[in-house]
């Protein structure tokens, strides 16, 4: 029985060693490192839009305009900085008065105008 009982215990030894995890080898170097390109994203296009209206008041930072079709529809426009520097003169000589017709050119979803087109009337 204590024959028996040491077989035993060695083989479980034995397959205990077999099944037993070895350690794991160290990583080699084959190839060189792969290197990937950072994808550069072009600046969505952005959209111009025009409004055609008749000017109700302009001051040096704005200018309000109303749509001569529907009467309602009432766009206050604010002048980004390379036509407010066009405008100077302008401005000078009395700017738009009301009821002049203007075109106005505007990125889409802002309200900061572009350019401005149109003949302006004799200040009062």
């Amino acid at each position: 029985m204590n024959r028996n009982l040491l077989l035993g215990v060695f083989s479980i030894l034995m397959l205990a060693g077999i099944f037993a995890p070895s350690p794991a080898a160290a990583q080699e170097t084959i190839s060189s490192p792969v290197t990937l390109k950072a994808k550069t994203t072009k600046p969505a296009k952005v959209k111009i839009d025009t409004f055609k209206g008749e000017v109700v008041r302009m001051n040096t930072v704005s200018i309000i305009v109303r749509d001569p079709k529907n009467s309602y529809v009432v766009r206050t426009f604010t002048f980004s900085s390379d036509l407010n520097k066009k405008l100077q003169s302008l401005i000078a000589r009395g700017g738009y008065q009301p009821g002049d017709t203007v075109t106005i050119r505007y990125k889409d979803g802002s309200a900061e105008a572009q350019s401005i087109k149109g003949k302006p009337s004799k200040a009062y």
